[in-house]
């Protein structure tokens, strides 16, 4: 019995963990060759247990928690979607941007709750560099 809750408690621990950074990443960084996107994560108590699924251009890049950053690298146009993962973001309704790359630019994004009476979803916003930096 004991080793039955272990297990279940180990997939329950598991399942929070994201895949992110909590240390802003280098923004410095030039890359002349692709348009570098960087995300962020707001933290909060509505689905703040659930996982952010990150795809660009339909390639899952990482799974966010709470307060995560992450980078990723694209050459040309990019669709960026964000949905709930795992049980808990079971029926959560997710977001979309799309946007035109141009080799050498920079891009940034927040993702956060929309959190609604009966629902809640992911949703998408693109912030400024400074804004970025500011966030913790």
């Amino acid at each position: 019995m004991k080793r039955i809750l272990t297990f279940i408690l180990l997939i329950f621990l598991t399942s929070c963990a994201g895949d992110g950074s909590k240390i802003i990443p280098d923004t410095t960084i030039d890359n002349k060759n692709a348009t570098s996107l960087f995300f962020y994560r707001t933290g909060g108590y509505v689905a703040g247990g659930v996982l952010v699924g990150l795809e660009v251009n339909g390639n899952e890049i990482a799974k966010l928690g709470t307060k995560e950053f992450t980078q990723y690298a694209v050459e040309g146009d990019y669709s960026i979607s964000v949905y709930g993962t795992g049980i808990g973001g079971f029926g959560m309704g997710g977001g979309r941007v799309t946007g035109k790359g141009e080799k050498g630019s920079k891009r940034y994004f927040l993702i956060s709750v929309d959190a609604g009476l009966l629902t809640s979803s992911f949703i998408i916003d693109e912030i400024t560099e400074t804004t970025f930096k500011q966030m913790r």
